[in-house]
């Protein structure tokens, strides 16, 4: 398989098909993102696709800077900010099952303390909802966080940190 900077090179001397392998390469993770944002396996698929119809005619815009995946999540996390914005949403819509948490035993407590989490996100403030999404969740460094995020790594530590002690004084009221 052909590594990112290649497959981008290809793409930008016309090679329609190269496209696809970027696409192939990192889908699910953006599927993932979205998903864990919106609990929407629809709104996830139109956002998946929007995402990449915009890498698409924006491609040319990578500077290399940085790795292809941190400038995909940052144009994930644009696309994300825009529908919300659109929709004028202050909150996050209900999160509803994983898919993958389905396929797991019922009663399993890590999963039920899982989904209690997700439930939460949408009390905290969109930067803090990003950065357990990026950070937390998806596992990234605080660098790459940063940089998808278009802020400070101490910014993404301070966002995080506030962010987990929400969390974990919403999740203590819950009854």
């Amino acid at each position: 398989m052909e590594d990112d900077r290649t497959l981008i090179a290809r793409f930008l001397q016309g090679d329609q098909r190269a496209f696809d392998g970027l696409v192939l390469a990192h889908q699910e993770k953006v599927r993932q993102f979205l998903y864990r944002a919106t609990g929407d396996v629809d709104e996830t698929n139109d956002l998946a696709q929007e995402v990449f119809i915009k890498v698409y005619h924006h491609l040319h815009r990578f500077r290399g800077d940085s790795e292809f995946s941190t400038w995909l999540y940052r144009v994930t996390a644009n696309v994300l900010n825009s529908y919300f914005r659109k929709q004028r949403l202050r909150s996050w819509i209900p999160l509803g099952e994983r898919e993958d948490l389905e396929a797991r035993p019922r009663g399993d407590d890590q999963d039920e303390r899982f989904r209690e989490l997700l439930a939460q996100l949408p009390k905290l403030s969109a930067q803090e909802r990003q950065v357990v999404i990026l950070r937390g969740l998806q596992e990234l460094p605080v660098a790459d966080t940063a940089r998808i995020l278009d802020t400070s790594e101490n910014a993404v530590k301070v966002a995080y940190h506030s962010a987990r002690k929400k969390l974990k004084e919403l999740l203590q009221d819950e009854p």
